[in-house]
């Protein structure tokens, strides 16, 4: 007995440390490609900065931003949730089992992660250093989106287990609240 609990043990350890350096490798990823996207819009040029601009249409406007409430912080958190989150529900439905079906996950996983990083790193590139104060909340939303993905990279392996599903979730969800949290309290306000 004592043998199938260290054996279980190690195991899970196992587990945890695949899992945190699957997620360091997509959190660098994420801001990797957030960073190179901004580079090549900063060094594109004008033209390029203002159609940038032109398409995202921020206005970094203290004014524009209302005052902080509990609300709007769960409301960013339910809007980014389904955004992060879905890689998750990818093992539930077997993707991880048929080679088409996991080619087929891997491109939407890529796709989410991809638009998600464009429009931030295009918008800095665009608007620079003026929208810096505009992402407090960028790293914890980082973490959340690399939390979906690395969910997706750990079961293109072996499938999760509810419990580790279940955690994944928590912890996305937790990093969003975070992130709300900080989009509403820390941005420049009215």
């Amino acid at each position: 007995m004592a043998t199938a609990e260290l054996d279980h043990s190690a195991g899970a350890a196992r587990s945890a440390h695949c899992f945190r350096r699957t997620w360091l490798f997509a959190y660098t990823t994420i801001w990797a490609m957030t960073l190179g996207i901004a580079l090549v819009v900063a060094v594109g040029g004008a033209h390029l900065q203002t159609a940038v601009a032109a398409v995202i249409g921020a206005r970094l406007d203290p004014q524009l931003n209302p005052p902080p409430q509990v609300g709007r912080v769960l409301a960013l958190a339910a809007h980014n949730l389904p955004i992060e989150a879905w890689p998750v529900l990818l093992g539930v439905v077997g993707a991880h089992r048929h080679p088409l079906a996991r080619g087929a996950a891997d491109v939407l996983v890529g796709a989410c992660m991809t638009v998600n990083v464009g429009v931030v790193g295009s918008a800095l590139g665009a608007y620079g250093l003026a929208l810096v104060p505009y992402l407090p909340q960028l790293p914890l939303e980082w973490a959340g989106l690399a939390l979906g993905t690395s969910c997706w990279l750990v079961q293109r392996q072996r499938a999760l287990t509810p419990r580790e599903g279940v955690a994944c979730v928590a912890l996305i969800a937790c990093a969003l609240l975070g992130a709300a949290a900080l989009e509403t309290v820390a941005v420049p306000h009215r």
